[in-house]
């Protein structure tokens, strides 16, 4: 009985073991991501993306508003919310930061 449970765990442990060290091959630590300068010209071009987007995004909202599916107090809510992350995302010369998604992948390879 003894032999069978340690080669019950010796399997867990190297099957959890190697998983964990071989997922962790392909992330990128903080300090090696490269750090991307945008030119002008670069920054003006995903400007004008970004604020296309942004003035779409609130015609949708409004539209949802328009037919119901959102109140007005959720459609104000959920456009305060765009303004906030759209003049984020110009304070940070529209580069897109992806803090929540890198610390999600870095606390599952853990």
């Amino acid at each position: 009985m003894k032999r069978v449970l340690l080669a019950i765990f010796t399997i867990f442990l190297f099957t959890f073991g190697f998983a964990q060290s071989a997922g962790a091959e392909g992330v990128q630590s903080k300090d090696e991501r490269p750090q991307v300068k945008l030119t002008d010209e670069q920054k003006a071009e995903l400007g004008k993306i970004h604020e296309d987007l942004h003035v779409k995004k609130k015609e949708l909202i409004n539209k949802y508003v328009e037919y119901g599916v959102f109140t007005e107090e959720q459609g104000k809510a959920m456009i305060e919310k765009l303004e906030e992350r759209y003049s984020k995302l110009k304070e940070n010369n529209y580069m897109m930061r992806w803090h929540h998604y890198h610390k999600m992948k870095e606390r599952h390879l853990r």
